[in-house]
């Protein structure tokens, strides 16, 4: 790649990175000498060496007349990745502030052509969809959490939900306090706002409910391969649910986070693909 091409990949203009060339190859000159060695023109040279001054890759003296030099490439490169960099962030940041109202546009609308229930049936469809569920809610998330388990990691985008003041509610079947994909990440969901339980016994059925109008439901039959899981859109089936969950929650026991803490000895599991869905 040519120096002057990639001067622009890392965020110059034409014009800028032409000057800065020049200036790298004699120096200082005065502002009308740089427009009539690049063919710049002398209106905008000024407006294009101030650009230049803020990004670091040039240094000025004093006054109407004064003379221009580089800034040694090293650090002045050094600069502009670090500004790459900075910018980045702030886009991220910004990403991570509208996602939630733009998945709730999308979710809301996801059904436009008037289908209610969504079929998914893949275990990568299933975990995209539950990790969309939680970028969109707004106020709460409730889980009945049963076997099989699909491995999920650290669960980010609970957390994510649980920085946005998202409340979470989480039932957990008993025999899953040991499975390392629990195990290993409670004590973290738990210090990070999520409210869990454990169920002594057995749970009836696994599913999601995210702001009292959508569910997400696992679906598990003898002779059915693979994950087959159900987006339902309805508050109908959202608050019966819920009462669900109520009573489950009601007959369980509070989970302690520091009991997970040093856990190690965990009990083989076959598991058949996030977080407990």
């Amino acid at each position: 790649m040519q120096t002057e091409s990639l001067l622009e990949e890392l965020g110059l203009t034409k014009t800028e990175a032409r000057i800065y060339l020049c200036l790298l190859e004699q120096s200082p000159l005065a502002a009308g000498t740089i427009a009539d060695l690049t063919g710049t023109s002398r209106s905008s040279v000024y407006l294009i060496l101030r650009s230049l001054v803020d990004k670091g890759l040039v240094d000025a003296g004093a006054g109407y007349s004064s003379r221009f030099q580089p800034a040694a490439p090293d650090i002045a490169l050094a600069g502009l990745l670090e500004r790459g960099r900075e910018e980045l962030r702030e886009r991220e940041q910004h990403v991570q502030s509208a996602l939630p109202d733009l998945m709730r546009r999308f979710e809301s609308s996801a059904a436009g052509d008037g289908e209610l229930v969504e079929i998914l049936r893949t275990p990568k469809l299933v975990g995209d969809r539950f990790d969309r569920l939680h970028a969109a809610s707004q106020q709460t998330i409730d889980i009945v959490v049963r076997r099989p388990v699909q491995l999920g990691g650290t669960n980010q985008p609970e957390l994510d939900a649980l920085a946005r003041g998202v409340r979470a509610r989480a039932v957990y079947d008993h025999g899953l306090m040991r499975h390392p994909s629990i195990a290993d990440n409670i004590g973290a969901w738990i210090d990070a706002g999520e409210d869990a339980r454990v169920f002594h016994g057995d749970l009836p059925m696994k599913f999601a409910v995210f702001d009292g109008h959508t569910v997400l439901m696992p679906l598990f039959a003898p002779g059915v391969g693979g994950v087959v899981a159900l987006i339902v859109r309805s508050r109908e089936l959202a608050g019966a649910l819920g009462l669900l969950f109520d009573t489950l929650w009601t007959a369980s026991m509070p989970i302690d986070p520091d009991a997970f803490r040093h856990q190690h000895d965990h009990e083989p599991v076959t598991v058949d693909g996030g977080h407990a869905q």
